[in-house]
Parts: C-alpha cells; sequence; structure tokens
C-alpha cells in the first residue's frame, strides 16, 4: 500500500469518505434522489475517497483509463470488459476527483502551484487538504491510487478520452518510462474557439469558484424543465437515460459536497485551447500513439484538429470513426474498442 493510503471494496466506503450533505441540507425537492452511481472499490487516499475498479488476469499488461470532464468511470465499463476479456488486459477505471464517487475536497484558491509567499496564519485558500484541480493535481491522484493498489511499479498503457486525454499526456510527461501506449480519444488543449464566458471565469474566478455551490438555482435542474431541454437537443432519447442523466447532475450537484467548485477550477486551471507545448514533448517518445476521433465531433473537428494533434508525435496513427460524434466510445463503441486492443 502507498504512505498514508488504504483501499477497500463495494458497500459505502465511497459515499462515507467523500464530503455530502445530510439529508437536511439537500433541497427538499431533490431529497428523493438515490445515489446514481454503483459502488465499486475504493481507495483512501490524501485527498479522500478514490472509487476506481480494477479486472483483468492478474499477469495482463495494465490500462489505465481517464475520463472527461463532469464524467466518471462508467464511460470505460464496457470497454474494460472487452479490453479484459478479448486483450487479456488488467484495467483500471477510477473517478478523477471531483466526479462520480470519488470525493471533491476543496479547491485551493492560491493563485500559484507554489503558495508560500501568500500562505499566513488562517488563510483558507492554502490551509488543510486543498486541491489544484489541474492536469498535474490528476497526475498525482493517478500515482497515488497506482500505488494504494500495488501497481506503482508497473509499466502502463494510458487510455483517455477529452479531459483524459489531456491528463494521460501529462502523466507520459511527468513518467515517461512507466508508460508503454497511449490511446487518446478526441482529447482536450485544442477547442478552435473560446467561449465569451470563459473570459468572465478568468476575470472572476477568485469569487465565482468559491460561490459556485450558493448560486445554485434548484429550479434549473426541476426534472420536467431538465427533460425538455434534453431532448430539445437529443431527440432519440429514452425516458429512462433522460432519468438517469438528470440524476446524476442533481446528486453531483446538490448532495455530494464541491462538485460545483470543483468543476469551474477544472475550468479555469486546465488549458482548454492550446496544449501544443505539452503534446509536442510526449509527442517526442517513440512509443505508439493512437488518436482516435468522432467524424462528427464538433467540439473538435477530426479535419482540422485532430490532424493537427496526430503531427505532434513521432509514432502516431489517426483512426477517425464514421458517423461518431465526440464521445465515439459511446456512438461506436465496437469500433472503438477493436483499435484500442490492437493498438
Amino acid at each position: 500500500m502507498g504512505n498514508g493510503t488504504s483501499a477497500s471494496s463495494g458497500g459505502q466506503a465511497s459515499t462515507s469518505c467523500m464530503r455530502c450533505r445530510s439529508e437536511s441540507q439537500v433541497p427538499r425537492c431533490f431529497r428523493s434522489v438515490k445515489c446514481p452511481y454503483p459502488t465499486a472499490s475504493t481507495a483512501h487516499c490524501r485527498y479522500g475517497a478514490v472509487n476506481y475498479s480494477l479486472i483483468g488476469p492478474q499477469n495482463g499488461q495494465v490500462v489505465v483509463c481517464f475520463h472527461g470532464l463532469n464524467g466518471s468511470r462508467l464511460l470505460f465499463q464496457d470497454t474494460a470488459l472487452y479490453l479484459s476479456r478479448s486483450g487479456g488486459f488488467r484495467v483500471l477505471t477510477f473517478d478523477l476527483y471531483g466526479h462520480g464517487l470519488s470525493n471533491a475536497p476543496p479547491v485551493d484558491l492560491c493563485p500559484r502551484r507554489s503558495c508560500s509567499s501568500c500562505c499566513r496564519p488562517g488563510c483558507l485558500s492554502c490551509s488543510g487538504a486543498r486541491a489544484r484541480y489541474d492536469l498535474a493535481f490528476f497526475v498525482e491522484q493517478t500515482v497515488e491510487l497506482l500505488e494504494c493498489i500495488g501497481l506503482g511499479a508497473v509499466r502502463v498503457n494510458l487510455l483517455g478520452f477529452s479531459l483524459g486525454g489531456a491528463v494521460a499526456m501529462a502523466f507520459a510527461k511527468r513518467w515517461p518510462a512507466r508508460v508503454a501506449r497511449i490511446v487518446a480519444v478526441s482529447p482536450s488543449g485544442f477547442i478552435p474557439r473560446v467561449p465569451p464566458l470563459y473570459h468572465v471565469l478568468r476575470a472572476c474566478w477568485c469569487c465565482l469558484i468559491p460561490l459556485a455551490p450558493h448560486i445554485l438555482c434548484t429550479c434549473w435542474y426541476k426534472k420536467e424543465r431538465f427533460a425538455r431541454s434534453v431532448r430539445s437537443e437529443n431527440q432519440g432519447m429514452t425516458d429512462e437515460s433522460v432519468h438517469n442523466l438528470w440524476s446524476r447532475f442533481v446528486w453531483q450537484l446538490f448532495v455530494k459536497r464541491g462538485v460545483a467548485s470543483a468543476t469551474l477550477a477544472i475550468c479555469h486551471r486546465v488549458n482548454w485551447f492550446d496544449l501544443s507545448e505539452l503534446f509536442q514533448h510526449v509527442g517526442r517518445h517513440s512509443r505508439p500513439v493512437l488518436l482516435i476521433w468522432g467524424e462528427r465531433d464538433n467540439l473538435n473537428p477530426a479535419s482540422t484538429i485532430g490532424k493537427k494533434v496526430a503531427g505532434y508525435f513521432a509514432n502516431a496513427k489517426l483512426l477517425v470513426i464514421p458517423r461518431a460524434g465526440h464521445i465515439a466510445l459511446c456512438d461506436k463503441p465496437a469500433e472503438a474498442q477493436a483499435v484500442a486492443k490492437d493498438v
């Protein structure tokens, strides 16, 4: 086990080690909402609970999976089963801090990662286990989790989607000798347009991040209104899918503590628009890299961003999946899983 960490499985371990509101603190209209995430195993790490699953043969090559912003390890549930059964891999899926059933520690509001210059007695920004929610923070979480479950010395393969793709690159930069192969599905860091609200966040982050949990309006998430909004963009969604999506939003924002602030901190501290330097650095290594893009990805268009990113690597293959959108793993799972296994 790692320093000061332990692991357990199943049950209520995850929820008991997370910052959650009591029933009386949850808005009355949402008190009937149950936790929408199935518990797996729990590692007790520096910043609280980390919810994870490790499946596959013990002698198999290890694959570490990183989900995207506002996602969870469930994104890779089917992929993990496929890779473990068909490819003989040992697959680790886990919730990043601030997501799923992993804890959402309070945000470190210090403007710099090294905040010794502003630390002073009583400074809430710098006291306790407060989190940066940048790429380096998620790399640290991954390293600690691997050590906790006995895989600290194992060479790994990385599979990351969107934000998770950028985390995979940051891990490979920090620990190049530990990474055998990388599969990145529409990795973040190259969004072509900066939305106006991002400039507001950049200008007012020190106020918006701590205030986020207090300015959430319950009426935005009333089920009927939420369903109408979702169906206006996804007309084919079933009632069950809408209910599951609504439950996740409500539970994360109104039952679990810290998610709204964590999400804003990630938006503020991750470079969503130009990670060229990071990708170029990782791309100098000769390890094989597979880039998977959905043909209909409107957030990161394959025809422009996909080709640009592929050019950063010395040994990369770009696969564009027909008729798939940004989340190609969900839109065309069979195609994405097959190529991920054979990289």
